[in-house]
């Protein structure tokens, strides 16, 4: 589960609130990269590697030795720009970008293997791998793995279940996220939804996991944050059972 408001949440109290709420693990931010707890499927260390230079893959590093020392099996990156945080904006000349981007995914790797820790990067929205193609430039490149979102691939128009076929080997962290929209700003373009309530096929993507035989963490990202504001008063561990809930139809009605 990684979600929201617990980024400001001692760890201890986290992973009580986590596993109070009915799941099995954490997916941490990079919030809690000093204070990281078990039971856990990975470090999300979304850094901005494309505008944020030498520190950015250092920051990352660091998560990937922290893991290590914890025992944490993988962590998840972005290739950037990060255009969801403050000040972000996109790239001039992407191909410049690009180099720093596959340059600091090399070191990357390179951490993780010697820590023993997967690297899994995740196709965002606004980041230069985004969609299908420009995932598959940074694959062909690099040794890295996948952390799938289909919210992302919504917005893109790629068919989710052929991806997860066509990723099948590298795929070693799975997101919840529901989407619908496309391409464009946040909130204005596309939105992040409940699940169920946009337009990921769950019922395929759920028999496309089945038929690879994925056996990794399947990890809840809430980002309705209009619903977790006005509805559920910025409570976490509300927007946890509620996900949970949510989960539990989906799974019910490919059943």
């Amino acid at each position: 589960m990684a979600v929201l408001d617990y980024e400001n949440w001692p760890a201890e109290d986290v992973v009580n609130s986590i596993r109070a709420a009915g799941f099995d693990s954490v997916e941490w931010s990079y919030a809690h990269v000093e204070s990281l707890l078990q039971p856990a499927s990975a470090i999300a260390s979304h850094q901005d590697l494309a505008t944020g230079g030498e520190s950015a893959v250092d920051r990352t590093i660091k998560a990937i030795e922290k893991a290590a020392e914890v025992g944490i099996p993988i962590v998840n990156v972005v290739t950037g720009p990060n255009l969801w945080e403050d000040g972000a904006s996109p790239v001039s000349d992407e191909e410049p970008a690009w180099n720093l981007v596959l340059t600091g995914l090399e070191r990357i790797c390179k951490a993780g293997a010697s820590n023993g820790v997967k690297i899994g990067l995740e196709p965002c929205w606004g980041t230069l791998a985004h969609d299908a193609a420009t995932t598959q430039r940074v694959l062909d490149t690099v040794p890295v793995n996948v952390n799938f979102d289909p919210s992302h691939f919504v917005l893109t128009g790629d068919p989710i279940p052929a991806l997860i076929d066509r990723w099948a080997d590298r795929i070693i962290h799975f997101h919840l996220k529901d989407a619908f929209g496309k391409p464009g700003r946040e909130g204005e373009d596309f939105i992040f939804c409940l699940l169920g309530e946009g337009a990921v096929p769950w019922s395929q993507v759920f028999d496309a996991l089945e038929a690879i035989g994925y056996s990794g963490a399947l990890s809840v990202e809430f980002e309705a944050y209009r619903y977790y504001e006005q509805i559920l008063a910025s409570d976490p561990e509300a927007a946890a059972r509620l996900s949970l809930e949510q989960v539990a139809s989906l799974i019910e009605q490919w059943t």
